[in-house]
């Protein structure tokens, strides 16, 4: 009994499946860009040493 569908209906139907998953993963998989923490303001004196 010869298949149904062609090869070309086939390659459709997984075009569409790949274009479908793609719109997911960006909707549901989108990069999280954090910002890196701000480092706290040293007073220049810490960084040069204390004379007492």
């Amino acid at each position: 009994m010869p298949h149904p569908y062609t090869h070309a209906w086939h390659a459709a139907q997984e075009a569409q499946e790949r274009a479908w998953l793609d719109d997911w993963a960006r909707l549901h998989h989108t990069p999280v860009l954090e910002q890196p923490a701000p480092t706290p303001a040293t007073p220049a004196l810490t960084l040069a040493g204390s004379t007492r």
